[in-house]
């Protein structure tokens, strides 16, 4: 199978299994806010970024993972490989005892400086501790799951997603429906995960038979590699935990815990549009690898723009549909009482559409050897982000944080593209060439369907969210067809 043929393949069962994922998620969370309430909502949103945060103590070794064993694996270096993952394995249970330590000492401190209500401080302390497990556990095994994305086999990945998603589901309505609240909620997460774990680290066995299992030896050569590397990468790992949760950060210390949950569920809608942008390119960091390791920079390049072309054919449209229907989107979703949250959906889908479409570029950083060029860009967007953040959520209030994500992130965005361009000595006009043919269509397209939306409501104000379906339905369709009419053009 050729390296095209290979990234279709993967695109369509990451495709399958994300889309999945998402309808199971849009069903599941408003039952889950509707049995915990908003409060407890932004507990569980508070506790997934203090997780993101020591998530950043790795120095980025955890990315190196599926770019070496893509590239050992072009070259038929198995012992290389079983070294990646025994070094992977044996950091990351280090690295656990590490963060256990710390959490020690700051568990207490980091709820109160969340402001984490006292009648929620036990059930928050129990998530927490759990969340931390639950980071440090996926961690140990993440090596494992890096064997089937580095030999580009995302069906069997995705093929486990779908599985286990069906008893996750199961889970969190039973859990949820006894009264359990949030600590059943992470029960159900732990079975979940060693469920999924066991049968990860099964068929990395199964499909590449030349994997031997044994941390405690230990390359120190191999990890000045993967050091080297990930540390490179780091800061534009530091870039997107600054860009998608410190805004939660700032919210809980100056507003609400409700606050969190109204940016959260704003969010959430940009998450699952950047899922499904990022699952597109997650294929092309082990296909670009394995042209670069056959030396063919040319072919790379290609590659590169024509991997721009698709993704903004996809990911432009997406983020303006949001851009313009969060309103509906949200309504139909979560019903009324929700409006805070179209506003940050609208926000931050401005803030992340050139973000998504960089991933590509960012994409061919990594497959050279040259996360650098990306981490420029990424410090630019740290930098900027929480200085906006912080003075704009205090003059503006809750929108403020939003805003300023949004300028970070599109600077940072667009200097990392220039400095891929300017290392492989190709002009911008390519990139523009390959995306704003489809902005434009996106537009237009969206005006025309807002038009018909607003002359809808004139006529029937106070749709109820079946009725609201039904029209989001209708207009979903109507963009799609008019983009795809205009698209091809």
């Amino acid at each position: 199978m050729d390296i095209s043929q290979k990234v279709i393949r993967n695109t369509f069962y990451y495709i399958a299994g994300r889309s999945w994922g998402f309808i199971i998620s849009i069903f599941l969370t408003p039952y889950i806010i509707g049995r915990i309430g908003l409060e407890r909502y932004g507990v569980w949103a508070i506790i997934g970024l203090i997780t993101g945060y020591f998530g950043l103590l790795d120095f980025g070794i955890g990315l190196s993972f599926t770019k070496y064993v893509a590239e050992f694996f072009a070259k038929k270096e198995f012992k290389k490989i079983s070294s990646v993952i025994n070094l992977g394995v044996a950091f990351y249970s280090l690295f656990a005892i590490l963060v256990i330590s710390l959490t020690y000492f700051l568990a207490d401190p980091l709820l109160v400086l969340f402001k984490i209500p006292p009648e929620l401080y036990s059930e928050a302390r129990f998530v927490f501790w759990v969340g931390i497990i639950l980071f440090l556990a996926s961690n140990i095994t993440s090596p494992f799951y890096a064997v089937q994305s580095g030999l580009q086999r995302m069906d069997i990945i995705n093929k486990i997603a779908i599985a286990v998603s069906i008893p996750q589901a199961l889970g969190t309505v039973y859990f949820l429906r006894q009264g359990y609240g949030l600590p059943g909620l992470m029960i159900n997460n732990i079975i979940i995960f060693v469920l999924a774990s066991v049968v990860h680290i099964v068929f990395a066995f199964r499909i590449l038979p030349e994997l031997r299992f044994n941390p405690f030896v230990f390359d120190l050569a191999m990890f000045r590699k993967l050091f080297i590397f990930g540390f490179k990468i780091q800061i534009a790992k530091i870039a997107i935990v600054i860009s998608t949760q410190t805004d939660k950060l700032f919210i809980s210390y100056f507003l609400t815990l409700a606050a969190v949950s109204f940016y959260q569920l704003g969010n959430s809608i940009i998450y699952y549009a950047m899922t499904l942008t990022y699952l597109l390119v997650t294929a092309l960091v082990p296909a670009f690898s394995e042209i670069e390791a056959k030396g063919d920079r040319m072919a790379l390049v290609e590659a590169y723009f024509k991997s721009t072309r698709y993704l903004s054919f996809i990911a432009i449209p997406l983020f303006i549909f949001v851009l313009f229907f969060s309103h509906r989107i949200i309504f139909v979703w979560l019903g009324s009482g929700y409006e805070k949250a179209v506003l940050v959906s609208q926000i931050l889908a401005l803030a992340w559409m050139l973000n998504a479409i960089a991933q590509v570029a960012a994409s061919v950083c990594i497959a050279i050897d040259a996360p650098q060029l990306f981490s420029r860009g990424a410090l630019i967007t740290i930098v900027t982000n929480i200085f906006l953040s912080y003075i704009l959520i205090k003059t503006m209030g809750f929108y403020g944080v939003a805003i300023g994500t949004l300028v970070a992130v599109n600077c940072g965005a667009a200097y990392s593209i220039m400095m891929l361009h300017k290392e492989l000595k190709i002009s911008l006009k390519k990139f523009y060439a390959c995306t704003l043919p489809f902005l434009w269509a996106s537009l237009l397209c969206a005006l025309m369907i807002l038009f018909i939306d607003r002359g809808f409501v004139i006529f029937i104000p106070h749709l109820k969210r079946i009725p609201a379906f039904i029209l989001l339905f209708i207009e979903v369709n109507l963009f799609l067809a008019a983009y795809l009419y205009l698209g091809r053009r």
